[in-house]
């Protein structure tokens, strides 16, 4: 088990697992709602959007891939520009149209989540691979990034630069 998630409008669990799966659990009744392949490799994490009904699930195949949950979890989008293991997933808490991505390629992806095609940006700077994200949730432009490098880096993602590395 590598990722989990609550999806409380559906009193819903979802589980994303080494062997490829997503399940979907009532976790009123603990019984299993759904499941399917999502991906060809082990599944990193999953977000689901605060407002809209889209889940997006990352894996060690690379990809990144949005799924609606109200439509019998169909694929809406995938996105591949990450070289590698694609390990964390995270909504921008001002632009809900907006996520990033982290992954074994050392590299930051900010993506919108309304249009395909590349990432909006890229954030490069770190020595090893990106294992944790998250937004300011305040009135900053601010992304953190960790990393298996053993540094946490303050990014400004309007300018795309680190303003700091702890």
């Amino acid at each position: 088990m590598r990722a989990v998630r609550f999806l409380v409008s559906k009193q819903w669990i979802i589980t994303g697992t080494d062997d490829l799966m997503v399940r979907v659990y009532n976790y009123n009744t603990m019984e299993k709602v759904f499941g399917f392949e999502a991906h060809k490799d082990f599944i990193r994490s999953i977000i689901i959007h605060p407002v809209e009904a889209y889940m997006i699930t990352s894996s060690d195949d690379s990809l990144i891939k949005i799924w609606n949950y109200e439509k019998d979890f169909s694929l809406v989008r995938v996105l591949e520009e990450h070289k590698h293991f694609v390990f964390c997933l995270c909504f921008n808490p001002r632009d809900l149209t907006k996520f990033a991505s982290g992954g074994m390629d050392k590299t930051v992806k900010i993506w919108n989540i309304t249009t395909e095609g590349k990432a909006n940006m890229t954030l490069s700077g770190h020595k090893s691979a990106v294992t944790s994200i998250d937004f300011y949730r305040g009135d900053r432009p601010h992304l953190i990034s960790g990393s298996d490098d053993c540094t946490v880096k303050v990014w400004d993602y309007q300018t795309k630069q680190c303003l700091n590395t702890l």
